[in-house]
C-alpha cells in the first residue's frame, strides 16, 4: 500500500515537473487611459488620475520579468516625471493601436513558437468601463470603446498564444469626489456587471484564458494618492513581484494571487473602501502562472523579509510605490525589485536605502534602518490606511483560503515548509524532484513506524511496572528493550531521510 501511494506521489510530481519545464515566453499588451470616452461623457464621467501610472508600473514589471511588451497610454506630466522613459515607448490607447499591437505581438509569438517556445499572452487594462442599454459593457479607449464582442473579435480570437491572461482594473464613474487631502477616492462602479459578463462569456468561449478582474458585488473601485495608482492594480503588482509566491518557485499562480488579494483587503473594515476581485484561472490550465520570475528575469531581489517587519513597502526615489507586503508568522517573503536604482524599504518604524544589481539577492536582515523621513501627507487615518495589508500572508492563510474555495487549484506547499527558514527563490533541477518526494515520503513512513514502536515500548514499560512475577517482568523488559531500539532506529532513519530531502531541495 505504501509503495502504491509513493508511486502515485512520484507520478504526480513528475507531471508537475513536466509542466514547470515547459519553455514559456511571455508577451504583454499593457493599456491605460485616464479619460472618458469623449466630450459627450466628460461632464458625466470625471477623468481618472492614475490609470496611466497603473499601465506604466505594470509595463515596467513585465519588462523586468522578461516579457516582450507593448505599452498603450498617454502619460500626463506627472507620470512622465515619475517614469522618464514613458514618452519614448508609449503609443496612444486607440482601437487601431490595439489591433496593431496584437498584430506586432503575433509576429513575435509566431517566431517564438517556431523556435520551440510556448507563447503566453497577457492583456492588462486600467481605466474607465462603461455600460449602456444599446452598447452593453465596454472598456473605454481614447477614440472609442472596446466592448466584450470587440475584445473577442479583434483581440482574443486573433491572439497566437496557447494561454491568455486578462488583468483588468476598470470602472464606470458617475461621480468622483476628490478632496484635496490624501485619502481613498471612491469611484461608483458598475463594472461588477462588466466583469461578471466577461467572466461567464470568456470561460466558455476561451477555456485557455484566465481572468483577474477588479471589484465584484457592486463595491467601489479606488484610486489612492498615497499609492499614486489604482489600489487593485497596486495589490496585483505587489503579488506578482513575489509577495504572493507561497512556495517560492518564482511562478505566481491564480490561487496564490487570489489568496494574497483576499488577505490584503481582509481588514479594510469600511466596505466602501474594500477592493474585491474575480480571479479565475484558465479552465484548461488551472495551474497556469501569471508570471514567472526565473533566473532570466531582469530584476534584483529583496529576500527573507520576515513577519517581524510587519506591514512593509518599497518605493523608489521618485516616490513610486513598488510593492507592499506583510508576511505571516513563521513565513518570509522574497521580492523581485527594480535593479540598478535607489530604493527605500519601509518597515513601519524606519526606512533603509537599497540598491541591487540584476540578479543580486539582498537579505532583509542586512539592511540598515534609520528613522523614516516620510511625513504624514493628509488624512491618513482612513479605512485603507488602517486596514490594507494588515492581515499577514503565508502558508497558513493560503491553506485556509484554498480550503474555502473549491474551484481554486492549490499549488504544492512542500517547498513552502522549507522556505519558512530560507526563502530565496531556488530553482530545483527537475531530475531531483522525484528523489526529494521519495525521501520525504520515506521520512514520513519511518516517523510513523517510530511512533508505533514508541507506543509499544511505553506499553511494555507499563506492564513491567504492573507485574508481580519475575518471569512476566523479564518478558516485559525484553519487549521494552526491543521496541525502544526499533523506535529509535526508525526515528534516526526518518531524520536522515528528511535531512537528505531538505539538502536536495534547497541546494542550487
Amino acid at each position: 500500500m505504501k509503495q502504491a501511494v509513493l508511486a502515485l506521489a512520484m507520478f504526480f510530481s513528475c507531471l508537475s515537473t513536466a509542466r514547470a519545464g515547459v519553455d514559456e515566453r511571455y508577451f504583454a499588451l499593457v493599456v491605460g487611459y485616464n479619460g472618458p470616452r469623449g466630450a459627450a461623457d466628460a461632464d458625466a464621467i470625471a477623468p481618472l488620475r492614475y490609470a496611466d501610472d497603473d499601465a506604466l508600473s505594470f509595463y515596467e514589471l513585465e519588462q523586468e520579468a522578461g516579457a516582450e511588451a507593448v505599452l498603450l497610454t498617454v502619460p500626463d506630466a506627472d507620470s512622465r516625471r515619475r517614469f522618464p522613459w514613458a514618452a519614448a515607448v508609449a503609443r496612444p490607447p486607440t482601437l487601431s493601436e490595439v489591433e496593431q499591437a496584437v498584430s506586432d505581438l503575433n509576429t513575435r509569438m509566431d517566431a517564438s513558437a517556431r523556435a520551440g517556445h510556448s507563447p503566453v499572452f497577457l492583456l492588462f487594462f486600467s481605466g474607465h468601463g462603461s455600460r449602456s442599454q444599446d452598447r452593453g459593457a465596454a472598456l473605454v479607449l481614447l477614440d472609442g470603446e472596446l466592448s466584450g464582442r470587440t475584445l473577442r473579435e479583434r483581440v482574443l480570437d486573433n491572439v497566437h498564444a496557447q494561454t491568455i491572461h486578462l488583468v483588468i482594473d476598470a470602472c464606470h464613474a458617475d461621480a468622483v469626489a476628490r478632496p484635496r487631502d490624501i485619502d481613498a477616492k471612491a469611484v461608483t462602479v458598475t463594472q461588477a456587471e462588466i466583469m461578471a459578463q466577461l467572466s461567464a462569456e470568456m470561460a466558455n468561449s476561451h477555456p485557455h484564458m484566465g481572468l483577474v478582474l477588479a471589484s465584484d458585488g457592486g463595491n467601489p473601485s479606488h484610486e489612492w494618492d498615497l499609492y499614486q495608482s489604482g489600489v487593485f492594480t497596486h495589490e496585483v503588482i505587489s503579488g506578482l513581484r513575489g509577495a504572493a509566491d507561497i512556495n517560492h518557485d518564482g511562478r505566481i499562480e491564480y490561487s496564490e494571487l487570489a489568496a494574497f488579494l483576499t488577505a490584503a483587503n481582509r481588514e479594510v473594515l469600511d466596505t466602501r473602501a474594500r477592493v474585491h476581485s474575480i480571479v479565475q484561472p484558465p479552465a484548461a490550465q488551472p495551474r497556469a502562472p501569471l508570471i514567472e520570475l526565473g533566473a532570466d528575469a531582469a530584476t534584483g531581489w529583496l529576500t527573507d523579509v520576515p513577519s517581524s517587519a510587519g506591514r512593509f513597502f518599497v518605493e523608489d526615489e521618485r516616490g513610486n510605490r513598488i510593492l507592499d507586503g506583510h508576511a505571516e508568522i513563521g513565513f518570509s517573503m522574497s521580492l523581485a525589485i527594480p535593479p540598478g536604482q535607489l530604493l527605500f524599504v519601509h518597515d513601519g518604524e524606519g526606512e533603509a536605502e537599497l540598491i541591487v544589481s540584476r540578479g543580486e539577492r539582498r537579505r532583509f536582515d542586512t539592511l540598515a534602518f534609520h528613522k523614516s523621513s516620510l511625513q504624514a501627507r493628509g488624512a491618513i487615518e482612513t479605512s485603507l490606511e488602517r486596514g490594507l495589508f494588515l492581515t499577514p500572508y503565508g502558508p497558513g492563510y493560503y491553506d485556509g483560503y484554498v480550503d474555502s474555495h473549491d474551484a481554486v487549484r492549490a499549488v504544492s506547499l512542500a517547498s513552502a515548509e522549507v522556505s519558512r527558514e530560507a526563502t530565496s527563490p531556488v530553482l530545483v533541477p527537475a531530475k531531483r524532484k522525484p528523489l526529494i518526494w521519495t525521501l520525504g515520503g520515506a521520512s514520513g513512513a519511518l516517523l510513523g513506524s517510530s511512533l508505533v514502536f514508541a507506543g509499544l515500548a511505553l506499553r511494555a514499560r507499563a506492564d513491567f511496572e504492573a507485574t508481580s512475577t519475575q518471569v512476566a517482568a523479564w518478558q516485559a523488559n525484553d519487549r521494552f528493550q526491543l521496541d525502544s531500539t526499533l523506535a529509535l532506529t526508525f526515528l534516526g532513519s526518518a531524520i536522515v531521510c528528511a535531512a537528505a530531502s531538505y539538502v536536495l531541495d534547497v541546494r542550487p
